[in-house]
């Protein structure tokens, strides 16, 4: 059904169109389809505040300029450019700096064990004592803090890795190397990257490197601590992280259950949130990789149900992850996963695909089916009207993550990005980051300087902004006492932030 609004806008551009065919005015009927359209997008009925009108201009000037300049120049064009040869003119960036600076709100989907950027993990964590290495047959290298490693088929034996920084010609040579486990930066990204399957690849191969010593229970405590701190300098306030909850192991290799994992979860973001009051903390979606076999996740989603009861407000919901290509789709799981705790929620991935009715993209109608609270990326979505039309009347969240689509070959000018399409028919969406760790980013910045800058129209300024702001609150899984809070909070920051804004031009 069209909702009123729409039905509206229709007949209107209908009219116009006549009108525009049989009058004189046709410049009248061109701004006014044109209104039309700013109505409908997303912020487009966001009010400012004086204060916020005049940030707005300022903004845009920023905007304008950077985006003209990038017209003459398609090399400085950082809005078309792939990520990882336009990290430097971002970073250079009036915008990136506004973005910087901006309170966000909430991000909403965050894998833990690639939220922290690399460059604080060689700095730390590859030189945490105890740190070993082997290269297995496939030539994939594996990091632990196990004495006894387990499980990893090695062709060569662990060595320290202080031992192989001590004996490098060059330690920094070492570091830079030791960086390109975690990180899928490339300055060639169309050769090393050209499919989705080498992209995939080597995803998860830095998965598969780091997991075992990121279980590391002091190494885990230091790198939740660091995931924290870097959400909190990026003026994010509140994060829900998906993770899999794997169990940790101690300095004598003594492994802990799973319920040791969630509490050092808790237990560290109470202590975060209790030295930084302005923070409201985190709340974990328990994720599974979708190529287990149906009675694995079965026994996964026993532990899920079982954590959950115990802690209903902060392990808040189940998702399944790993590439939708390869793994199976949720038609396969909708048996087990029909019966479900009235408070828990799905998040589940869906439409991480360029495919078109096939198994992959289809997830975004088992996870409509299954009453899922938000959709993870849906890239897919646009190709599936009547999907995308009950996702926007339920009003489910799509959760886009522009670099990660464009890092894992969906699309590689972001200004081709489906969440364009979503943004100009106002579908609700949050904008998100994935893992920025593994592609040297940090927080939700630079993600949402793509949102800004490639899928929003070139006039879309602090309307469209302030708007994802309040959905990454409206659409996150907090309470509504928590969410209170959190508005009151915000707009507490975003007021004291437009005010510097206009004071900085001023002087």
């Amino acid at each position: 059904m069209i909702r009123p609004f729409l039905f509206l806008i229709l007949v209107l551009i209908s009219f116009l169109l006549i009108q525009a065919r049989t009058s004189i005015n046709y410049d009248e009927a061109r701004r006014a389809l044109l209104t039309a359209e700013e109505n409908l997008l997303t912020g487009g009925h966001t009010y400012l505040s004086e204060k916020e009108i005049k940030a707005n201009e300022i903004f845009m000037q920023y905007k304008i300029k950077e985006l003209d300049r990038g017209f003459e120049n398609e090399e400085e064009n950082a809005a078309a450019l792939h990520f990882f040869k336009a990290k430097p003119l971002i970073d250079k960036s009036k915008v990136f700096q506004f973005l910087h600076r901006m309170p966000k709100g909430a991000v909403l989907h965050l894998h833990n064990s690639a939220s922290v950027s690399s460059e604080w993990v060689v700095k730390n964590i590859s030189y945490y004592p105890g740190l070993l290495r082997c290269t297995t047959t496939k030539g994939k290298t594996v990091l632990t803090f196990r004495r006894t490693p387990i499980g990893h088929h090695c062709q060569t034996e662990y060595v320290l890795v202080s031992d192989e920084r001590g004996n490098a010609s060059d330690p920094q040579v070492y570091d830079q190397e030791f960086e390109h486990i975690i990180n899928m930066y490339t300055p060639h990204p169309e050769l090393e990257y050209s499919t989705t399957k080498q992209s995939w690849t080597r995803f998860q191969d830095m998965f598969d490197s780091f997991n075992d010593a990121l279980a590391y229970l002091p190494v885990f405590q230091i790198y939740t601590w660091r995931a924290l701190e870097e959400l909190y300098n990026d003026n994010i306030m509140y994060a829900e992280l998906r993770s899999t909850l794997r169990p940790l192991y101690g300095e004598n290799g003594t492994d802990f259950p799973i319920d040791r994992t969630i509490q050092v979860f808790h237990d560290l973001n109470e202590k975060f949130i209790q030295q930084h009051p302005d923070f409201l903390g985190i709340k974990i979606i328990f994720s599974a990789y979708r190529g287990f076999e149906v009675d694995r996740i079965k026994n996964i989603l026993q532990d899920f149900k079982r954590i959950h009861k115990a802690m209903p407000n902060f392990v808040v919901g189940f998702d399944l992850l790993g590439q939708e290509d390869k793994g199976k789709p949720l038609y396969d799981f909708w048996r087990i996963l029909k019966d479900f705790p009235p408070t828990a929620r799905f998040f589940f991935h869906g439409g991480e695909t360029n495919w078109f009715g096939a198994s992959t993209d289809l997830n975004l109608l088992d996870a409509l089916l299954l009453n899922t609270t938000r959709i993870g990326h849906g890239y897919a979505l646009a190709k599936h009207p009547i999907i995308m039309s009950a996702i926007k009347n339920r009003k489910i969240a799509v959760e886009v993550s522009p670099i990660s689509n464009q890092v894992l070959n969906l699309v590689w000018d972001l200004r081709n990005h489906p969440g364009a399409l979503f943004l100009a028919q106002d579908v609700p969406m949050v904008i998100c980051s994935d893992d920025p760790g593994f592609w040297n980013a940090k927080g939700l910045s630079y993600d949402l300087y793509y949102a800004i800058m490639s899928l929003a129209p070139k006039n879309a300024g602090l309307r469209l902004l302030k708007t994802l702001v309040g959905n990454s609150i409206r659409y996150s899984a907090m309470t509504k006492e928590e969410k209170s809070r959190s508005y009151q909070i915000l707009e507490k920051h975003w007021s004291i932030f437009i005010d510097k804004v206009l004071e900085e031009v001023d002087n």
